[in-house]
């Protein structure tokens, strides 16, 4: 199984949340890692489980954050992936109950290597991403509904014109995208195709 690479860190960590989420079947999948923080712990050091469980929330907890970067993510387990959202009223990937508190500590900044996500369906690309990129969408040829916030500045939208299963856009923040010409263009060829394209 070959492991996947991915430019950003927030991302890697976003599609962590997926992948074990799915695999332990439980939402809070981060108590399940007890055993291997205990040996990451022994040669990187840091508070011990009960500890940083105290602070979750309240800190970064860096030697939590790089603990979880260390997880094996495959192809296999990304192509796994259907739904995905990128949104900060998630609660910051089940780690960080009050991630507001971080400033933009956890925010995605770059897209890069999200076509690996092969099988993925749906995709909310809302307040967590950076103004980015939006070129790496052209790989995810099966993606059918797309959720993007027009406050966000986002280069490259013509790229969503191009994708071929897409049958649903949501622009979040429309009255934002309403003022701009590259995203009428984008939204009239769409409508124009037969998407549904709506926003508030």
């Amino acid at each position: 199984m070959a492991s996947i690479e991915l430019a950003d860190r927030n991302l890697r960590l976003a599609l962590l949340d997926e992948v074990y989420t799915e695999r332990v079947d439980d939402y809070y999948w981060l108590s399940s890692l007890r055993a291997e923080y205990t040996a990451y712990r022994a040669s990187a050091g840091g508070p011990d489980w009960d500890d940083l469980l105290q602070r979750l929330g309240i800190d970064h907890l860096p030697e939590l954050e790089e603990l979880l970067l260390t997880l094996p993510l495959t192809s296999e387990d990304v192509a796994q992936v259907a739904d995905l959202c990128l949104d900060g009223d998630r609660e910051i990937y089940t780690l960080y109950p009050g991630w507001w508190h971080f400033g933009r500590h956890f925010s995605i900044e770059s897209l890069d290597g999200i076509g690996q996500c092969t099988g993925l369906v749906e995709l909310d690309v809302n307040s967590m991403v950076e103004a980015c990129s939006l070129a790496p969408l052209a790989e995810l040829t099966g993606l059918r509904r797309l959720r993007l916030d027009a406050v966000r500045r986002h280069s490259d939208l013509d790229v969503i014109v191009t994708l071929p299963a897409l049958t649903e856009l949501v622009i979040v923040n429309n009255a934002m995208a309403e003022g701009n010409e590259e995203w009428l263009d984008v939204m009239s060829a769409l409508r124009a195709r037969g998407v549904s394209v709506h926003g508030w």
